[in-house]
């Protein structure tokens, strides 16, 4: 009876971790002039009152649509 129980337990775990997917990451992209680029290696934010980078969900590019950003930070986008 427990070797069954054990057994159903591990059937049941394995479906379970099947059944989740990961969801793609976010994606940062820098304000640069007045065109987003993605975020790739180093940047800095110099200081101002402007937008510098925002976070947008995987997918989405704030070119066409800049509506919806998770997060941004303010100043001056240099990479």
């Amino acid at each position: 009876m427990k070797l069954n129980l054990a057994a159903i337990a591990v059937l049941l775990g394995t479906g379970a971790a099947f059944a989740t997917s990961a969801k793609p990451a976010n994606v940062k992209w820098g304000l640069n002039g007045s065109t987003y680029i993605q975020v790739t290696g180093a940047y800095t934010c110099d200081p101002g009152s402007t937008v510098c980078t925002r976070t947008y969900p995987a997918g989405q590019n704030p070119n066409t649509n800049p509506n919806g950003y998770i997060s941004q930070e303010t100043g001056v986008f240099a990479q």
